[in-house]
């Protein structure tokens, strides 16, 4: 009695336990299985089941083969598998992924009658690791196409901006050659020439005079950031303040008001490129500015990622349809009585990109011109 209620109480379990359950003979044909297999293989009750084989449940006989073969291992050797995965195809569900474990069934006494064995269907699992794994294969081919590019394109790169120092240094010789004699021509000839030949002359010297300033403002930009560039931690406030005397030593300078106020503590930035950018815009907002008494203030705002800074001027401001067309190298607004290239404020943008921040413009409350532009804390 005891027995039998044991193999009851047996039944019961494996009949409600969420696993598919099956056992089997020596000859790898099912003796039987709980409700769960029966339904997963289609089947109107558990002895529907008995006598059958795996080749009776499964169509891919290479899969029902590697199924009897570990069967027979399991026989043979006394030894369970467990937790081992396989794929096994059923008509009318097709590919399944089953973790599957499987122990040698015993007789009364101690012999080996068979396998009893139980599974759990992962093929959701499997196929999203799947799907995963080919995006990752994927991600990892294109990051490797990128690499490629980018190499590619920071060759290009080097090369283009070598080409354009080699191109403008080399135009720097003739440009000071048709400078210098239209210098001498104006002390040794200016009196012996009429009024319009004087002019004519004037006009070679100042222009010669700004293909020079263009010449080396290309330079200037075709450097900025060809270098290697490693970012220190630097007094912003002093950086500015020499780029401020610079300015205010030449003429027509003396009425301009410029107001630092930048970080007290050091900011981490390039040292050799982030006083340019503070100097074109404090240069562009003496340059460009109609006011009696032109008026600069450079301040800052710190962030919790980055420094946001501000060069605003009490100049006539920027029309909305012009803020992003002057950040294009050689885009001017103003004529060409005011001496500039064109390049200053892409040079800014340039550099600003270096230090992963973004630069842009906008008008002040009273019309005035604020530049602002951020650089990231994280610098490497």
């Amino acid at each position: 009695m005891a027995t039998k209620l044991t193999e009851q109480a047996l039944l019961q379990f494996i009949e409600n336990i969420p696993q598919f359950v099956w056992w089997k003979d020596l000859n790898s044909v099912f003796l039987g299985c709980n409700n769960n297999i029966a339904e997963y293989i289609g089947l109107n009750s558990t002895t529907e089941i008995i006598g059958m084989t795996d080749y009776d449940i499964y169509s891919d006989r290479d899969e029902v083969e590697s199924v009897i073969k570990i069967d027979q291992e399991i026989i043979s050797t006394g030894e369970s598998q467990l937790n081992f995965e396989e794929v096994l195809t059923l008509p009318n569900a097709g590919r399944r992924w089953l973790s599957t474990s499987k122990i040698p069934l015993y007789d009364n006494n101690n012999n080996i009658i068979g396998t009893i064995g139980w599974f759990t269907d992962i093929t959701d699992y499997k196929e999203m690791q799947i799907e995963i794994d080919e995006k990752n294969k994927a991600l990892v081919d294109y990051n490797l196409k990128l690499k490629t590019i980018n190499k590619d394109l920071e060759l290009a790169n080097i090369e283009l901006e070598r080409f354009t120092y080699t191109a403008s240094h080399d135009l720097k010789n003739p440009i000071l050659t048709l400078r210098s004699f239209a210098k001498i021509l104006q002390k040794k000839e200016r009196d012996n020439l009429d009024e319009q030949s004087n002019e004519f002359l004037d006009f070679i010297y100042d222009s010669s005079t700004r293909m020079m300033t263009l010449v080396d403002d290309i330079l200037t930009y075709a450097k900025t950031g060809s270098q290697d560039l490693t970012a220190e931690e630097v007094n912003l406030q002093q950086i500015v303040s020499d780029k401020v005397i610079d300015l205010q030593l030449a003429p027509d300078t003396q009425s301009v008001k410029i107001n630092v106020d930048l970080p007290k503590q050091k900011v981490k930035a390039y040292p050799k490129l982030i006083g340019l950018v503070f100097y074109n815009l404090i240069n562009n907002g003496i340059k460009y500015n109609q006011s009696d008494t032109p008026i600069i203030n450079c301040s800052y705002t710190d962030e919790e990622d980055a420094w946001l800074f501000c060069v605003e001027d009490n100049g006539m401001g920027i029309a909305p349809k012009y803020r992003e067309v002057i950040f294009e190298p050689f885009k001017r607004l103003a004529s060409s009585s005011i001496d500039g290239s064109g390049i200053g404020l892409s040079t800014c943008k340039r550099i600003v990109t270096l230090h992963n921040g973004e630069i842009w413009v906008e008008n002040g409350p009273s019309g005035t011109t604020m530049f602002k532009f951020s650089i990231a804390k994280n610098l490497n």
